[in-house]
Order: C-alpha cells, then structure tokens, then sequence
C-alpha cells in the first residue's frame, strides 16, 4: 500500500480518468448519431405538398384546386423558415358528410406518410396530424357538406 492513498485508490482513479476520457471521445466523435440531416424549409415544403396531394387523391377527390402554392420562405425566427402549401376538392363518392369526409382523409394520409393524430378536442370535421420525420403538420377538414380541405405547414427550418 503506499502511502497517503487507500488500498485500490491509485488504481481506481486511474480506470475512472480513462473511462472519462473514453466516453469523451465518442460524445465528441458522434459515435453512435445516425440521425438524419434536417431538411431545408424547401425540401421539407416539397414533401408537405405531395403529402397533401396524395391525401385527397387517395380520398377519392375530385376538382382539386391549389389554395396555397407555398414556395415562398416564410421567415419564423432564428434564421429559420417554414413553407405552407393548400388544396381543396370535392368528395366524388359517399353522402357528403363531412364527419365521413374528414375520416377519409385521415385514413388517406395514412396511407400516405407516418403521421400522428393531435388531439383535436372533439372537432369531428377537422384533424390536424403531424411528423416528426418530414418536420410537416397538415390539417384536415370538411367545413361543409361535399367539401375536402387540406393544409399545411413545415416546421421552422434552414434555408440551406
């Protein structure tokens, strides 16, 4: 034993400086980091508005008109930006009911992407979904009798 450290001290503070200094390196390395590089609010805005489209094609719509063509950077902050894009349509089939309406185009956007459900404090004709993996909210209603509507938003993103 030598003096002034207790049996095993010497030992143990070396493997503790070394497990430090291991684990340093591979926070530092990023070992293990697999997740994907954040989109732009372009790319994002790109898959936000084939997301939308493909929903009420799924739904069976028909007259689609583009309310929103987004491509604009809508600054949000930070150097960040968010693009938005709209449709609606006419449902072709079913009674018209827009509480039918709006459940088929949340089970066409499942179709579509992973999206989850946001609580939607028991409005039956409007659902608001988002994704975490596209960075895209998209909102989903039948305001009236025939009538599908859908937009949507990016997160706040890069431009570059």
């Amino acid at each position: 034993m030598l003096a002034g450290f207790p049996e095993g001290g010497m030992a143990h503070r070396g493997w503790q400086g070394i497990s430090i200094g291991v684990v340093a390196v591979f926070v530092l390395s990023g070992c293990g980091d697999n997740a994907p590089p954040q989109p732009t609010a372009a790319q994002a805005g790109d898959v936000l508005k084939s997301h939308i489209d493909q929903t009420l094609k799924n739904a069976l719509a028909v007259d689609i008109k583009t309310t929103d063509p987004g491509g604009k950077d809508i600054p949000c902050g930070s150097g960040k930006y968010k693009r938005t894009y709209a449709a609606e349509a006419r449902a072709k089939v079913g009674s018209g009911d827009p509480e039918i309406i709006t459940v088929a185009l949340v089970g066409a956007l499942s179709h579509v992407a992973d999206y989850d459900l946001v609580d939607s404090s028991g409005r039956l004709t409007e659902e608001e979904a988002v994704s975490a993996k596209y960075h895209t909210r998209v909102n989903l209603s039948s305001p009236a009798k025939g009538k599908m509507v859908a937009r949507g938003e990016t997160e706040c993103l890069p431009l570059s």
